[in-house]
């Protein structure tokens, strides 16, 4: 393995735009290049602000990397201008890592627990630039290497025996009939997708449901909102797209079938109160209220987006627990023209297969790793997942696009799910668990943070 390059001190520093300049102010390309040269970071507040430079920096050499920036747009424009190399911003991430142990945390904010957050969080976030930055130099890494290097955490491992539990189960509770249990299983489930002159205005019911769900508990920002559009052509089935100022646009894949149940859970994972409510907390309070300059920017192949993945995975049943959803998906039946007392088998059709879903983990793994081809790969996605050959396609796109991102859902879930319950109980949909969740996603928090102290 490539060791992570660092330049001893801080005189690498030098070099990034304004580093040390605070958010509000803007300058000239030549009182920029006069400041660069005079100072380094000195505060938290510093640190945060040549972090959100470099995020921007390695987006103009990873198309993909910044996933939301809503900050200043003369700092794009000095990214774009100074095309720093992946090599140069390897060495400033690291340089910056060195220095943020010696800046003091509380020097506008004295909660010492917050600051620390806020230091850990921008300490791991580096450490992912770093990597992605050698990454796109030619370093190789395992999957397991990247995952823990880009996503700060070790994602298990499964064994084929670790699905044959619940794919006995979903046998017997799917129709008897002709093919494999894949196919039985998703001629069942598309019997239920929602007709495409329908889906637009049964998302539209499905978020405004979830949204009303998640203002019962959470703080949200006035004037917060989203747009729907329907795209065709994505290796995912929707994306949130944030926009800043409390605005999503919300991207929704109508290329496959989309069964009722899936448009309850993107509702409530790319809207309420998931990416849509993170997003927007995050924005209120630590850039809005806190003036903290690294929220401003989303790096996406980053320890950040274990928390937004996995907050907005979970957050689909702590929005819609229990019975709930299952009167919910009643409602949806009824606006999609299906009868309303097929849904309760329906869901339990589908909640027997959520126990499948780390077998995604397993898939890319074996597949990243050369273990197995794409064919291979297919195969497995249609047996132990239940994938159509449509949906096994589509997800080794998402595979060789976004490499080990995949751990972020399943894995991130089951460590949110974790630190939910042992803050704010086990009870579904309580207010204890709305509580914890709200401290997670409005504050600063690192995968590894989730984790009970060892």
């Amino acid at each position: 393995m490539k060791p992570i390059q660092r330049l001893s001190g801080v005189c690498l520093l030098v070099s990034l735009v304004a580093c040390g300049v605070s958010p509000e102010r803007s300058f000239s390309g030549a009182e920029t290049a006069r400041v660069a040269e005079a100072e380094v970071p000195k505060t938290m507040n510093d640190a945060g602000t040549a972090y959100a430079k470099l995020v921007l920096a390695l987006g103009e050499r990873d198309a993909d990397y910044v996933d939301a920036f809503y900050g200043p747009a003369a700092w794009r424009d000095e990214a774009k201008r100074r095309a720093a190399t992946p090599a140069q911003i390897e060495s400033e991430a690291g340089a910056l890592l060195d220095a943020l142990d010696g800046l003091a945390t509380t020097e506008q904010f004295p909660d010492p627990e917050l600051a620390g957050l806020r230091k850990q969080y921008q300490k791991t976030q580096l450490a992912a630039i770093v990597t992605r930055a050698q990454m796109l130099q030619g370093r190789k890494l395992s999957f397991d290497e990247e995952a823990r290097a880009l996503y700060d955490t070790d994602a298990p491992h499964y064994t084929k025996r670790d699905f044959e539990p619940a794919l006995r189960r979903i046998d017997k509770l799917l129709p008897k009939g002709r093919g494999t249990l894949a196919e039985r299983y998703n001629r069942t489930i598309e019997r239920y997708a929602v007709p495409a002159e329908k889906i637009e205005a049964v998302m539209q019911a499905a978020i405004a449901e979830a949204r009303s769900r998640a203002y019962a508990h959470l703080p949200l920002p006035l004037g917060e909102r989203f747009e729907l559009s329907l795209v065709r052509g994505k290796p995912w089935s929707a994306y949130n797209w944030y926009q800043g100022r409390f605005l999503s646009r919300i991207e929704l894949n109508t290329e496959l079938p989309i069964p009722v149940s899936r448009v309850i859970d993107l509702a409530a994972h790319e809207g309420y109160p998931g990416h849509h409510v993170y997003n927007s907390l995050l924005e209120n309070g630590l850039v809005n209220d806190l003036g903290w300059p690294e929220y401003q920017v989303y790096a996406l192949f980053s320890p950040q987006s274990l928390i937004a993945e996995g907050t907005a995975d979970y957050g689909v049943a702590l929005a819609f627990p229990g019975a709930e959803k299952l009167v919910f998906a009643k409602d949806l039946f009824r606006r999609a023209g299906f009868d309303p007392k097929q849904a309760a088998t329906y869901l339990k059709i589908v909640n027997a297969a959520r126990e499948l879903a780390p077998a995604g983990i397993e898939a890319a793994r074996r597949y990243l790793d050369g273990a197995a081809n794409a064919d291979a790969t297919s195969d497995w996605l249609q047996k132990y997942t239940l994938a159509s050959p449509e949906r096994a396609k589509q997800r080794l796109a998402f595979f060789d696009k976004y490499r080990a991102y995949v751990i972020n859902y399943t894995w991130g879930e089951a460590l949110v799910r974790r630190y939910v319950e042992t803050h704010g109980g086990k009870k579904a949909g309580s207010d204890r668990q709305w509580q914890a969740f709200f401290a997670l996603v409005s504050t600063p928090r690192t995968p590894s943070g989730l984790l009970p102290p060892t």
